[in-house]
C-alpha cells in the first residue's frame, strides 16, 4: 500500500519556496487528473508538450538552464508520496501530437534526457516543485517553434484513494497519457487535451528582485488589528527576511530588520486602532539582500469601542443582533476554544411572555449545544464600573407561571466571560453557573429573571463580554434569557429618612426614588468610616431593619438600572 505522508522525505523531492529566473505557462483554472500522473492506477505515463511559443510568452529567451519544474496542485492533500517516479525532457519539434505519436517513447533515442528520479510527495493545494537532479538545458531560437516534451514515469506499483489532481487549461492534442494496474505499460496511449500549468526555475545568478503582493494591500484602509502581515517572493529563492515595521504619526518603530526565515509576520500584539502603518520587507539569498524594496502602508479601522456611559442594550429593537459589533458563535467552553459562526442565539419574548414589548436575548438548551453572545468592543475606563444584567431560566416557551424548568443535569452550564474578543479561554470566565459546586447554582436561577452584578475591576480597557450557555447531552429542554444589560457606574446615592419604633424594635429607612434605578442595596455600619456590611436589597424605596439599641448607621446605594 502506498505511504501517504506528512513530511517529505529528505532528498527525494524538494519543494520551496518562487526561485529566481521563475517562468510560468498557462494560469488555467479546470482541474484533471490524468497529466503530468494519473494517482488512481498502479502504474502509467504520460507525454505533454509547450511550445516555443508558450515559453516565449512566459519570458523564455536564449539559453535557460532549468533546474526545477512545477505543477499547480488543485485539491487539498498533504504528504501524497508516490515512489518511483521517472522524468525526461527533450527538445519538442512538433506543437501537438499527431494520431501516430501516441507511441511510448524509446527514451533510449530521440534525445531524451533522465532530469529526476524518485519519490514526490505531493502537498497542496498550490504550485508544487521538484528539484532535477540532473538540469535541463534549453535555447529559444526565434522563428524556430521549438518547445519542450516532458515525459512522466510512474512506476510506483501500488496506489491509493485521493491522488493529486492538477490546473491547466484545454489544448487540443496537447498530451498522451496510458496507465494500468498490473504492470508499467508500454503500449500506446491516448491523445488529450490536458494541459497543466507548469514552472520552470532555473538557478539564482543575483540578488533576488524586492517581495510582492503584500497583505493588507500597499494603501489599504479599514485592516482589523488582528491582522497578520504576509507577502510573496519575487524570485531569487530568498534564504530569509528582513523585516520592519513602524507607526507614522509619529514615527514609532515596532521592528527593525528582524530576520523572518517565513513570507509573513504575526505581531505579538494587536495593531492599535485608526493608526497608519509603514513596512518593509527585504529579501536576501546568497548574493546578498534586494535592492529597491519599497516600504509598503496601511490604515487600521476606526476604534468601534463603546466609549459613551452608562451602556445599556435591551434587545427591543427589530434587529437582532442589535448591530453588526454583535457576534453569535458556537463552541464548547474547553480550552482551547474554537468558535464558529452561528444563529443559536435568538431574540424572545422576555419570560415567554407575549405581548409586552419586552425582549430578551435567548438559547434554548435541549441537546449537545454551545451558543455565545459576544458583545461589541467596549472601552472602559472606570475600574468602579461594574456590569448588570437581568438572567432567566425558563422551561422552554412556558412563562414563569407554567410549567417550571426541568432541573438540569452536571453537563448544563451558564458563564459570563470578559476578554479582548479576539481569542477566549476558560480563564476568561468572571461568573459561572453549574450544578457541579459552583458558588451559584444553575438550578436555582429564578424563572421569573434576577439581577446579576459584577464588578468591572480588573477589566478597564477595550472588552468584550460573552454570554455562554451549553451542555453537552440531550436531558433537559430549557431556555436561558439574557435581558437589560448594563455597563457603567453606581448611580448617586438617595439621602434616606430614618424612623425608628422604639417599642417594635425597628427602624424604617425611607427614601426618594433614584431616577433609572430598579433596586437598591441597604447598607449599615457602627463607624461611618469602617467597614460596611451589605443588609439586602429592595426594588421599593424603603427598608424596615430589625434594631437593637445600639447605634447604627445606614447607607442605601442605587446600583441598577433597566
Amino acid at each position: 500500500m502506498k505511504k501517504i505522508l506528512s513530511i517529505i522525505l529528505s532528498g527525494l523531492c524538494l519543494f520551496s519556496a518562487l526561485a529566481a529566473d521563475d517562468y510560468y505557462i498557462g494560469t488555467g483554472t479546470s482541474t484533471q487528473n490524468k497529466v503530468p500522473v494519473y494517482g488512481y492506477n498502479n502504474y502509467g505515463w504520460s507525454k505533454f508538450i509547450y511550445t516555443g511559443d508558450e515559453l516565449a510568452a512566459a519570458g523564455v529567451s536564449g539559453t535557460i538552464n532549468i533546474t526545477g519544474i512545477g505543477f499547480q496542485v488543485s485539491n487539498d492533500i498533504s504528504g501524497y508520496t508516490m515512489d518511483s517516479q521517472v522524468v525526461y525532457m527533450r527538445y519538442a519539434y512538433n506543437t501537438t501530437y499527431g494520431s501516430t505519436d501516441v507511441s511510448y517513447p524509446n527514451t533510449s533515442v530521440g534525445g531524451w534526457q533522465q532530469v529526476y528520479s524518485g519519490s514526490v510527495a505531493w502537498n497542496g493545494p498550490g504550485w508544487q516543485q521538484i528539484i532535477l537532479a540532473n538540469p535541463f538545458s534549453y535555447t529559444y531560437t526565434e522563428g524556430q517553434d521549438w518547445g519542450i516534451e516532458i515525459l512522466w514515469e510512474n512506476r510506483d506499483g501500488s496506489k491509493v484513494g485521493g491522488p493529486p489532481s492538477f490546473y491547466g487549461r484545454n489544448v487540443g492534442y496537447s498530451c498522451v497519457y496510458k496507465s494500468q494496474d498490473t504492470s508499467f505499460p508500454t503500449s500506446s496511449g491516448t491523445r488529450g487535451n490536458y494541459h497543466p500549468n507548469i514552472w520552470l526555475s532555473t538557478p539564482v545568478t543575483a540578488v533576488p528582485p524586492p517581495a510582492i503582493l503584500p497583505v493588507p494591500a500597499d494603501l489599504a484602509t479599514a485592516v482589523p488589528v488582528e491582522t497578520n502581515l504576509s507577502w510573496s517572493s519575487g524570485g531569487g529563492a530568498p534564504n530569509d527576511y528582513l523585516f520592519s515595521l513602524w507607526k507614522t504619526d509619529p514615527v514609532e518603530v515596532i521592528e527593525s530588520n528582524l530576520v523572518l526565515t517565513t513570507s509573513s509576520y504575526d505581531p505579538a500584539q494587536y495593531l492599535e486602532y485608526g493608526t497608519n502603518y509603514s513596512w518593509r520587507v527585504v529579501p536576501r539569498n546568497d548574493f546578498g539582500p534586494a535592492i529597491g524594496c519599497p516600504a509598503w502602508s496601511f490604515t487600521t479601522l476606526d476604534d468601534p469601542s463603546i466609549v459613551t456611559f452608562p451602556w445599556t442594550e435591551s434587545f427591543d429593537g427589530a434587529d437582532f443582533p442589535p448591530s453588526d459589533e454583535w457576534m453569535r458563535r458556537s463552541g464548547e467552553l474547553s480550552d482551547p476554544v474554537s468558535l464558529n459562526p452561528s444563529s443559536i442565539w435568538d431574540q424572545e419574548d422576555w419570560l415567554n411572555i407575549p405581548g409586552t414589548g419586552d425582549k430578551a436575548a435567548a438559547i434554548n438548551i435541549w441537546g449537545a449545544i454551545n451558543g455565545w453572545l459576544v458583545s461589541p468592543l467596549i472601552h472602559v475606563t472606570d475600574p468602579g464600573f461594574y456590569l448588570t444584567f437581568d438572567l432567566a431560566w425558563l422551561k422552554s416557551g412556558q412563562p414563569p407561571t407554567g410549567t417550571p424548568p426541568d432541573p438540569s443535569g452536571v453537563d448544563d452550564r451558564f458563564a459570563v466571560l470578559i476578554g479582548d474578543g479576539f481569542s477566549w479561554s476558560t480563564a476568561n470566565i468572571v461568573r459561572e453557573w453549574n450544578n457541579t459546586g459552583s458558588d451559584y447554582v444553575l438550578n436555582e436561577i429564578s424563572p421569573s429573571g434576577e439581577k446579576v452584578a459584577i464588578p468591572l475591576a480588573g477589566h478597564t480597557g477595550r472588552i468584550r463580554i460573552a454570554f455562554y450557555a451549553g451542555s453537552t447531552v440531550s436531558n433537559t429542554d430549557n431556555d436561558f434569557m439574557v435581558n437589560n444589560i448594563y455597563v457603567g457606574g453606581y448611580l448617586p446615592s438617595p439621602q434616606i429618612s430614618i424612623a425608628r419604633d422604639q417599642a417594635a424594635g425597628t427602624t424604617l429607612l425611607a427614601w426618594d426614588a433614584v431616577a433609572g434605578a430598579d433596586s437598591y442595596e441597604v447598607y449599615h455600619s457602627a463607624d461611618p468610616y469602617g467597614v460596611w456590611t451589605l443588609l439586602g436589597s429592595t426594588a421599593g424605596t424603603s427598608y424596615l431593619v430589625d434594631t437593637a439599641s445600639a447605634r447604627m448607621f445606614y447607607r442605601v446605594k442605587a446600583i441598577n438600572v433597566d
